[in-house]
Formats: structure tokens, C-alpha cells, sequence
């Protein structure tokens, strides 16, 4: 038994302090080395320059990427019919599918088949809220208007085509001679010396009116349509609706489809591989060259599962400038229960709706925005200019220049409204990059049972397809870097909501499927994973204006 005043036990406890102060000191080192923050390199000062952003990915894959929903919906590149082209020049639509994202008067509907036809709108844009509204306002004035609604919209589906009267073999064998059934792309080649006939004329028995692009020869038509091409890709593609010779120029003439491939508007020359900017958009210059997969000043090839340049454009994957994504988000959750009432049934639920926006610059650069502002309300203000001008501080703002206005969609400087501007200080500044086709072939040909959560062969496997598309942009605090790694996909109606005919084939590169979000704290190198429970895909959404600068 020790004595409180023995030499022995003084000591152990002087053995025991040592140990503690050793850990102690261990403790405050590990802290001071987690807690200092790495150098910068010498520049101007900004209220935001902090460390750069992790030159590594997350630790582990997300849960997010093994929903079933990211799935491809249409067949794989392998599989690409070579005849595909041709026959989506009967499926073009000649509506230009571009928006201005401006309020238009719509009259408040009255009848029971209005208000559902607006619910169904209203559903469709992620509006839940008002579509349940609407849907509820149309059950109480009529009880079977959904009847009514079928009726309207897809009696033609429901209803039998006539049979026709039953020929005679004699008959058939004729028919089929004089009139052989011809595959569509020798059908479209036969439209090459088809001339260009005008139109019907406006009075009958008087002269149609003058046609003078019928009279132009094909090489200076060709010349027409690689300019249309070049300022506008989905412009060219509607010229297949004119005629039957520009049917066939739209889908032979193959060279236009490259100059478009090659372009940096609207082809992969303005693709990046790897980060070209760093958050703020200030270029990363390096002696190393940019990869492109088809460069202008060498020989170039086409994949070997593609036939043609034309399947290449729509094909491969491909980040769109013209327009903006869009992730509409809806959840529900309980509110409170009345004071007055007991009832458990009779407590109210809320329907939650934002949306998150994501617009791409050819330059590597990014704008991300998550608010519950609709879309006709942020989208034709946001820019690069008018985020930064919404983040401004208010005793700066008499500083600016004129130039340094809001701009509007048409790209004219004037005043953004107050909501669009409150709603653009959450703005995000950030920079985008596609996994490199070189390195994807190389990891798919790692084995899978190599992979381990955490482990090196994990981080390069983050990005195992050619189609993934990796964002790091600003966090609500200087501190924090988000990292988005999204997959694109194909736009397709699932086969549970369609109604009569398979709808035509699906648009490409129109859909950014989520596979993972992450911050990083750039204090104490600490990832954290974002819950991925109620977000949905991005979809593209043409901004009429945008892109065609």
C-alpha cells in the first residue's frame, strides 16, 4: 500500500506526467499540422484566395453510382445501328428546340379538362405544387375528366385502323413490282439529283412564286448549308425537313459533319480532358498540349464502332453550350399538426421543390446554382458577369463600371430584376473536365476484383467511363471545395409512362446523371459525402441565344 508522501509514488507520477505532456505535445503538433494552411502561390489578394483545390479524387466511390436509374437507356456505342442517321431525318420536328425562359400570358383555365391539361404541364416542368392543385380542382368539377383527357389526347392510339378489303394475289404481285419497298438510306441517295421544286402556287391556275434556290447548283448549296452548319448545328439538321435534296445533303455530305466535330463551338476541339482553369476561371497555362481526340492539323480517324461523322457528333459524349442543365428536385415531409385537433390524418403535407442549374463554358469554366427560384425567373440572367455582380458588396457596387452591368440573354447590358440577383449571390464558381478516353480504356481493363473502397485503384476507377464528367466548384465557405461527378446519358420517356407508339430515338448527351458529391475541406484534408436520397438528373434545356456568339 502506497503512501501519498512516499518517495516510490512521487515517482510514478512523475512517470505519468512525462507520458501525458509527451501526448500532449504529439496532440497540439498533429493539430497545428492539420489546422495550418498550405502556401499560395505570391499574387493579388482576393476575399477568396485560399489553398488550391485537391489535386486528388474523393476516397471512395458514392453510393449514388449504383442506382439503377444512371443506367444507359439506350444501346451501347457497339451496338449503334449505321442506319440510324438516315432514319431520324423523318423524326425531326420542325419547333427549334430553344426556350427564352420568359413569363407569357396564359389564361387561368375554367373548365375541369383545362385545369387537368394545366396539371399535366405543370407535372411535366416538376411543379408539383400547382399540379396538385390543379389536379384537385379538376376532380371536383368533373369526377371522370381523366376519361375526358384520354379521349382528347391519345384516341388515335386506342383507336383500330380501318382493314382494308382483301386483294387478290394478282393484284398484290402487281403493287408489289411497280412499287418496291427501298431501305432508307438508298432511299435517302436517291434524292441526289431530285431538283428542288417551289412552292404550290398562293391563287390557283396563276404562277407559283419564284424559287431561286432551285435554280443554285449543288456546290454553292453544299457551300450554304456548311455555313448553317457551322452557326448552327440544330439549324442544319431542320434543313433536312425542306426538300428531298436537302434530306440528301444532310445525311451524304460528311465533310460538314467533320468541319462540326472539329469545331470549338459546338464539337470536341472545346471538350477539356482535364482541368483548364482553376475555380475562379484564371486559365492554367502549361507547356504540355492539350489532348483533343480529333485535331485539326493531323490525321484523324473515326472510332472504330462508328461509321460515319455524323454518328460521331451525336454519339460520343459531349458537353452542350447552347443551353443550360437543369435537376428539378421534389420531396415531401410532414408539417405540423393543428393545435386544435387531435387528428393525425388531418396533418398537412408540404411539397418541397428546388431545382439546381449548371451552365458550361467552352474555356473549362462553370456556374452552379442551387435555389428554389424557378426557372423563368434566374435562368436567361445567369452568367459568369452577373454572378459576380450579384457577390459584390453593396458599398462596391457604385464602383463598377457601365460595362460590368447585368447582362440579359440577349447578352445587352441592363438591370437584372432584384429576385434573379439575390438568387445569383449562391452562385458557384467552379471548372469541368471529362474523363480522358485514353485512361478509361486503360482502367477498364483493370480487373474488378482489384477494386477496394478507399484503396489508389478506387480514386483512378472513379472515373472508369468515357461518358463521366468530374465539376469542382467554390463551397459555401472559402475553405470548402465541392467535387460533382456526374455520367452522361440519353434523354428517353421510361416504358411505364409511355402512351401508344415507342417514341423516336432518343436525343444524345442531353442528361447528366449523378454518381457522386463530395467536400472537401482544404484546412484539415477531410472528405465529407453529400446524400444524393431525393436529387434527380440534370437535363438539358436549349437557351435560345446562347452559344451562338
Amino acid at each position: 500500500m502506497f503512501r501519498w508522501d512516499s518517495p516510490h509514488y512521487h515517482h510514478l507520477a512523475m512517470d505519468d506526467n512525462d507520458e501525458l505532456e509527451s501526448f500532449r505535445q504529439q496532440w497540439r503538433e498533429e493539430v497545428t499540422r492539420r489546422s495550418k494552411p498550405k502556401a499560395t502561390a505570391p499574387g493579388p489578394a482576393t476575399p477568396t484566395a485560399t489553398a488550391p483545390p485537391p489535386a486528388r479524387l474523393p476516397p471512395t466511390r458514392h453510393e449514388a453510382s449504383h442506382r439503377k436509374a444512371i443506367e444507359e437507356e439506350g444501346p451501347p456505342l457497339a451496338s449503334f445501328d449505321p442506319d440510324e442517321l438516315a432514319q431520324q431525318v423523318g423524326q425531326l420536328s420542325v419547333e427549334p428546340p430553344e426556350d427564352d425562359f420568359s413569363r407569357r400570358e396564359v389564361a387561368e383555365p375554367t373548365s375541369a379538362l383545362e385545369h387537368f391539361e394545366r396539371a399535366v404541364e405543370k407535372e411535366a416542368e416538376g411543379n408539383l405544387g400547382d399540379s396538385l392543385s390543379h389536379y384537385r380542382k379538376a376532380y371536383r368539377l368533373d369526377s371522370s375528366v381523366d376519361k375526358s383527357y384520354r379521349n382528347k389526347h391519345y384516341a388515335h392510339v386506342w383507336k383500330k385502323p380501318n382493314q382494308p378489303a382483301a386483294a387478290t394475289p394478282a393484284a398484290v404481285t402487281q403493287q408489289t413490282e411497280e412499287s418496291p419497298t427501298l431501305p432508307t438510306p438508298e432511299l435517302i441517295a436517291s434524292f441526289a439529283h431530285v431538283p428542288i421544286s417551289p412552292v404550290e402556287p398562293i391563287v390557283e391556275n396563276t404562277p407559283p412564286p419564284p424559287c431561286p434556290i432551285a435554280t443554285v447548283p449543288s456546290e454553292v448549296l453544299v457551300e450554304i448549308l456548311r455555313h448553317v452548319a457551322m452557326d448552327d448545328p440544330s439549324a442544319f439538321g431542320r434543313t433536312a425537313l425542306v426538300c428531298k435534296r436537302m434530306a440528301y445533303h444532310f445525311a451524304h455530305e460528311q465533310h460538314i459533319w467533320r468541319r462540326i466535330c472539329q469545331s470549338r463551338e459546338f464539337g470536341f476541339q472545346g471538350m477539356h480532358y482535364d482541368f483548364a482553369c482553376d475555380l475562379h476561371g484564371e486559365p492554367i497555362y502549361t507547356l504540355a498540349p492539350r489532348y483533343t481526340p480529333f485535331p485539326k492539323d493531323g490525321p484523324v480517324e473515326i472510332p472504330a464502332s462508328l461509321s460515319s461523322w455524323s454518328q460521331v457528333f451525336q454519339t460520343l459524349p459531349r458537353i452542350r453550350f447552347t443551353g443550360i442543365y437543369i435537376s428539378t428536385v421534389n420531396y415531401t415531409r410532414a408539417g405540423a399538426a393543428s393545435a386544435y385537433s387531435n387528428l393525425s390524418w388531418n396533418s398537412p403535407i408540404h411539397i418541397v421543390t428546388y431545382y439546381r442549374y449548371l451552365r458550361f463554358y467552352p474555356d473549362g469554366s462553370v456556374i452552379s446554382l442551387l435555389t428554389s427560384t424557378e426557372p423563368v425567373d434566374v435562368v436567361p440572367h445567369i452568367s459568369k458577369e452577373n454572378v459576380m455582380a450579384a457577390r459584390t458588396p453593396a458599398h462596391r457596387k457604385h464602383q463598377r463600371r457601365t460595362s460590368d452591368a447585368g447582362h440579359t440573354l440577349s447578352g445587352a447590358t441592363d438591370s437584372v430584376p432584384p429576385l434573379a440577383m439575390n438568387t445569383l449571390k449562391h452562385g458557384l464558381r467552379g471548372r469541368w473536365h471529362l474523363a480522358s478516353p485514353a485512361e478509361t480504356s486503360e482502367i477498364s481493363e483493370t480487373p474488378a476484383e482489384i477494386w477496394k473502397p478507399g484503396s489508389a485503384s478506387d480514386q483512378k476507377s472513379l472515373l472508369s467511363d468515357e461518358r463521366d464528367l468530374l465539376i469542382e466548384t467554390e463551397g459555401v465557405d472559402p475553405k470548402y471545395v465541392y467535387t460533382m461527378h456526374l455520367s452522361l446519358r440519353s434523354s428517353t420517356v421510361p416504358k411505364s409512362a409511355q402512351v401508344g407508339p415507342a417514341p423516336p430515338n432518343p436525343s444524345k448527351n442531353t442528361k447528366l446523371a449523378w454518381k457522386g458529391f463530395w467536400s472537401y475541406n482544404r484546412l484539415t484534408d477531410d472528405w465529407g459525402e453529400f446524400g444524393l436520397r431525393n436529387d434527380r438528373a440534370y437535363v438539358f434545356r436549349r437557351v435560345r441565344g446562347w452559344g451562338l456568339d
